[in-house]
């Protein structure tokens, strides 16, 4: 899955501590908010998601 700043537009990194990183704004978000938003993407859509957007803390999904 592909996870962006929505700020920036960076692709965020995964970190040791389960988070993702934004390298340019340095803004984290647990990877367990992502999971969470692509377990109820999946019960309605039966895919994962495929590109996501990190807005302070809300996951915006991409289509």
């Amino acid at each position: 899955m592909k996870v962006t700043c929505d700020a920036c537009g960076c692709d965020m990194i995964i970190t040791s501590s389960y988070r993702y990183l934004c390298p340019e704004c340095k803004y984290e978000i647990e990877m367990a908010h992502v999971q969470e938003a692509n377990a109820k993407y999946w019960e309605e859509h039966k895919k994962n998601i495929d590109w996501a957007k990190i807005k302070g803390n809300e996951v915006i999904i991409m289509k």
